[in-house]
C-alpha cells in the first residue's frame, strides 16, 4: 500500500473475510471522533484546518485496527516471521518526499545528468581537436579570423566546459564542507550561495581565456564587456551571501524544531516497527544519524517541506508488512493504537520497560517517565516505584502521538510560509543588483558618460523624495523581520492584549488569525513599535483561581482545604507541577476571605484548548473540594425597609346638566 494517500483497500482472503466483516461490525462504537471546531490554526486542537477524511476510507483504516473485544485480531506481526529480512529492513528506511516532489527532483536530476554528458562529450571533442591541432603541421599552420586554431579551441572550452569544471570544482568544495564542518548554519550557506559561486567560476574562465588569448586590436570592447559581466557577477554573489547571511539567521530559529521533529517521526517510526536497540554499535548508529538528519535538515529548509510521518503496520487482508503515512489527527489516533497494540502487555496499558527496549531517546523517556503510572499491587505483594514497575496508559500514549502530528503539520506550515519574506528580500536587493550592474556594465562599454550618470543621480534625488518614507518603512520592517524576528509562522502572540496566531509573514505586513478565524493584517512597521508576548516560546506558565469563603471557617477545614488541592496536584503531574501557592488575600466586611490559588501548569498558554481544559477541570475540583468540606459564603444579614402607601380615593364624578 503506498504512504501519503488517503484512498485505501483492502484486499481480503477467503480465510480472512469473515474475522474482517466482524472487525467491521464493531467500528460504529469504536471510531474515533473529532470534537474539535473547523477552520482553526494548525498549532493547537482550536486551530485546525485539515479536512477529515471520507467515512469509508476511515472504516477501512480502521477495521485493520485492533479492538479490546477483538483480540485475535490484533494487527502484529506473524509468528512465523514469513517476510525476508531485507524486505523489513526496507521498511525501515526513512520516507521520501511525496510524489509529485520525488517526480521533480528526478526530472532535475535526469536534466542535470544529460547536460553533464553533453558537457563531457564537448570536452573530449574539443580536446582531441586541439591536440590535433597543435600536433598536425596542416591544423597548426591554419587561421580563423587571424587566430590560431588552437586558441579558438581553449575558448570553446571554457565556454562550453567551463561550467562542467565550476561544477566539479563547487562540490569538491561541498565534499569538504561535509567532511569538516557539520554543522547546520555552515551547510545552509553553502548550499544557498552553490550556484552563484559555479556561474562566477564559469564567467571568471570565459573571461580569463578571452584576456589572454584574444585581447589585443578591436577585440577589446569584448573584454571590457566580459570584465563587465564578471563585476556583475562579482555584485550579484555578493547580493546573495548577504541575503543568505540574513536568511541563516532567520532559519536558524527553525533548526531545532526541525530537528526534534526529525528525532520524533524516527521513534515513531522505530516503535512500529519494533527495533531493538543495539548497544554494541552505539557510536556508529549515531555518526550515521547525525548525517542523515543534516541531510533531512537541509532538504526541508531548502524544499519547505518535512517527510512524512509514517508507521510500519500488518495488512490483515494481504498478510504482509505496509508502510502508512498519517495525513491527519485521525490517522495519528489509527497509527497510535496500531503501534500501542503491538507493545502492550494488556488491554489500556503498556509496560514502562518494554518500552525501553526500542526507545533510545532520552527526551522521549524522560517524557514518559514523567507520564507513566505505578503498576497496580497484585495478591498483596508490595512493589518498589522503579521504571521497571511503572506502566503507560494508552490514552498518554495516543496524546503524544496526536501532539507529535500536530507538531510536525504545523512545522510544515511554517517551512512553507517562512521563506515568504526571505524571497521578498531578494527580490528587492536582485532589483537593485541588477540596475546596478547595468550601469556598471554600461559605464564599461562606454555607452553611458559621467555626465549622463551624474544627470541619473540628480534625479534620484527627487525619488527619494517621493518614496523615502516607503524605504523607511521597508528597511524597519527588514530589521523586524530578521533582526528582531519575535515570531514564527504558527506562534501564538498577544498584541494590544489580543490572542491571535501568526498565519503569514511578509517583508511589509504579517497576517494573524484571531480567535474566531478572522484575518488581522499588521505592518511590520508598526509591530515594531508595540509590546508583543509570544506563548510559544515561552516556558511552562502559571494560573490564578480566586474564590472567597466566609469568614468563619475554621483553621481545621482551611488545613484540609490546602491538604486537599496539594493532593490533587500531586496526583496529576502531567498537567500540573507540585509547586503551588494558596494565599489569602484580604478581609472584606468582616465577613469572607479573599483566596488565590496560583498553580503551574506543564505546559505554556499556546496551547489555548489544553489549558481551557486544565482550568475547567480544576474549577471543578475545587467545587468538589468545597462539598467535601462543606466550605460555603453567605451574604452579611441586610437591613431591608418596607414602606406602604395607600393609595388616595378617587373623586366623584361630576354630573353633568343638559340644557
Amino acid at each position: 500500500m503506498a504512504g501519503g494517500t488517503n484512498d485505501f483497500s483492502i484486499q481480503i482472503s477467503d480465510a480472512a473475510e469473515n474475522a474482517v466483516i466482524l472487525l467491521n461490525s464493531q467500528i460504529g462504537s469504536s471510531l474515533p471522533q473529532s470534537t474539535e471546531p473547523q477552520n482553526l490554526g494548525d498549532r493547537d486542537p482550536s486551530f485546525s484546518t485539515s479536512s477529515k477524511p471520507p467515512l469509508n476510507n476511515l472504516i477501512q483504516r480502521k477495521s485493520q485496527t485492533s479492538s479490546p473485544s477483538s483480540k485475535p485480531l490484533r494487527a502484529t506481526p506473524p509468528t512465523d516471521d514469513s517476510e525476508p529480512t531485507s524486505k523489513r529492513k526496507e521498511l525501515l528506511v526513512s520516507p521520501g518526499p511525496n510524489k509529485e516532489e520525488e517526480t521533480q527532483k528526478e526530472g532535475m536530476k535526469s536534466w542535470e545528468k544529460f547536460i553533464i554528458s553533453m558537457e563531457t562529450t564537448a570536452f573530449a571533442c574539443v580536446m582531441g581537436f586541439f591536440i590535433a591541432s597543435m600536433t598536425t603541421d596542416r591544423l597548426k599552420n591554419s587561421m580563423i579570423w587571424g587566430l590560431e586554431i588552437w586558441k579558438w579551441c581553449l575558448l570553446i572550452l571554457a565556454i562550453l566546459c567551463g561550467r562542467l569544471t565550476a561544477y566539479l570544482i563547487t562540490n569538491v568544495l561541498m565534499s569538504l564542507i561535509w567532511k569538516l564542518w557539520l554543522d547546520e548554519r555552515v551547510l545552509y550557506f553553502a548550499h544557498g550561495v552553490k550556484k552563484s559561486v559555479l556561474f562566477f567560476i564559469w564567467l571568471a574562465l570565459v573571461t580569463l581565456a578571452w584576456g589572454l588569448l584574444f585581447n589585443h586590436g578591436d577585440k577589446r570592447t569584448v573584454t571590457r564587456g566580459l570584465a563587465g559581466c564578471l563585476i556583475g557577477a562579482t555584485l550579484w554573489l555578493l547580493k546573495t551571501l548577504l541575503v543568505k547571511l540574513i536568511g541563516s539567521v532567520h532559519a536558524t530559529k527553525l533548526f531545532s524544531k526541525i530537528k526534534e521533529a526529525i528525532r520524533y517521526r524516527k521513534v515513531v517510526r522505530a516503535l512500529s516497527a519494533m527495533e531493538m536497540r543495539n548497544t554494541n554499535s552505539e557510536m556508529q548508529k549515531q555518526e550515521k544519524d547525525s548525517a542523515e538528519t543534516m541531510r533531512e535538515l537541509m532538504d526541508a529548509i531548502r524544499g519547505k517541506r518535512l517527510f512524512p510521518i509514517s508507521y510500519i503496520r500488518f495488512d490483515i487482508g494481504e498478510g504482509k508488512h505496509t508502510v502508512e503515512n498519517i495525513t491527519d489527527e485521525a490517522g495519528a489516533k489509527i497509527a497510535s493504537d496500531e503501534i500501542f497494540t503491538k507493545l502492550a502487555d494488556t488491554d489500556g496499558y503498556m509496560d514502562f520497560k518494554k518500552l525501553l527496549n526500542f526507545v533510545d531517546d532520552e527526551k522521549v523517556i524522560q517524557h514518559f517517565e514523567g507520564v507513566a503510572e505505578d503498576k497496580q499491587n497484585t495478591a498483596g505483594v508490595e512493589q518498589n516505584n522503579t521504571e521497571q514497575e511503572k506502566q503507560i496508559k494508552k490514552s498518554v500514549f495516543r496524546n503524544w502521538v496526536v501532539d507529535i502530528y500536530k507538531d510536525h503539520d504545523s512545522l510544515n506550515n511554517t517551512l512553507q510560509h517562512s521563506k515568504t519574506a526571505i524571497d521578498e528580500l531578494n527580490m528587492i536587493a536582485s532589483v537593485i543588483v541588477l540596475i546596478v550592474v547595468a550601469v556598471v556594465w554600461l559605464l564599461f562599454m562606454e555607452v553611458l558618460s559621467t555626465k549622463l550618470l551624474l544627470f541619473m543621480s540628480s534625479q534620484l534625488l527627487l525619488v527619494a523624495f517621493m518614496f523615502g518614507n516607503t524605504v523607511k518603512k521597508v528597511f524597519e520592517a527588514v530589521i523586524f523581520v530578521f533582526v528582531v524576528h519575535a515570531f514564527d509562522v504558527g506562534d501564538r502572540c498577544v498584541i494590544d492584549g489580543l490572542q491571535m496566531v501568526v498565519d503569514e509573514m511578509n517583508i511589509l505586513t504579517t497576517t494573524f488569525l484571531r480567535y474566531d478565524g478572522e484575518k488581522i493584517y499588521y505592518p511590520n512597521s508598526i509591530l515594531a513599535l508595540k509590546p508583543i508576548s509570544n506563548l510559544y516560546r515561552s516556558p511552562p506558565m502559571s494560573e490564578c483561581v480566586e474564590f472567597a469563603i466566609s469568614l468563619r471557617t475554621s483553621m481545621e477545614i482551611i488545613n484540609d482545604l490546602q491538604d486537599n488541592i496539594k493532593r490533587y496536584l500531586e496526583s496529576n503531574p502531567r498537567r500540573w507541577r507540585a509547586e503551588h501557592s494558596l494565599q489569602f488575600k484580604e478581609i472584606e466586611d468582616v465577613n469572607k476571605m479573599k483566596v488565590a490559588l496560583f498553580v503551574n501548569h506543564t505546559i505554556n498558554f499556546h496551547y489555548f484548548a489544553k489549558r481551557a481544559k486544565r482550568r475547567s477541570e480544576l474549577v471543578l475540583q475545587m467545587k468538589q473540594i468545597f462539598e467535601e468540606l462543606k466550605i460555603e459564603y453567605n451574604l452579611l444579614p441586610q437591613q431591608v425597609n418596607l414602606s406602604y402607601t395607600a393609595s388616595a380615593p378617587s373623586a366623584p364624578p361630576i354630573p353633568v346638566r343638559r340644557s
